[in-house]
This record gives C-alpha cells, sequence and structure tokens, in this order.
C-alpha cells in the first residue's frame, strides 16, 4: 500500500493532532440507519479542519 504525506485539503498544512481513534459515525438515511466502520479523526492545527481515515491508512512522522 503507497504512503502518502498528510496534507489537509483546505489549508494544505501537514501537521493534525489525533481527535479520536476507533470512532464509529452513526447516522440515518430516509428510513435506514447505518454504522460505519471505526474511523481515525485528525484535525489540522492550521485551520481546524477535520479528516476521517479508516483503519487501512497509514500515517508516518516527517520531521522537517
Amino acid at each position: 500500500m503507497e504512503q502518502k504525506e498528510l496534507h489537509c485539503p483546505v489549508c494544505q498544512g501537514n501537521k493534525a493532532e489525533i481527535a479520536g481513534e476507533d470512532v464509529k459515525l452513526s447516522g440515518r438515511f430516509q428510513d435506514k440507519e447505518f454504522l460505519t466502520t471505526p474511523l481515525t479523526v485528525l484535525r489540522c492545527t492550521r485551520c481546524g479542519y477535520y479528516m476521517f481515515f479508516d483503519n487501512s491508512a497509514q500515517f508516518t512522522a516527517k520531521d522537517s
């Protein structure tokens, strides 16, 4: 699996903090309820944008 460096889609920042791990989102669409697979939630430290990734995503720390 290819690893990609994290970039915020809003401000292009590359730093984020973990807002939650193994988070499941639930909701209702028309008359059906759904529950997502466990997600990792990251929050951009520059603009506050929340990004959701499933467990197949891999993150690496890069000091520059």
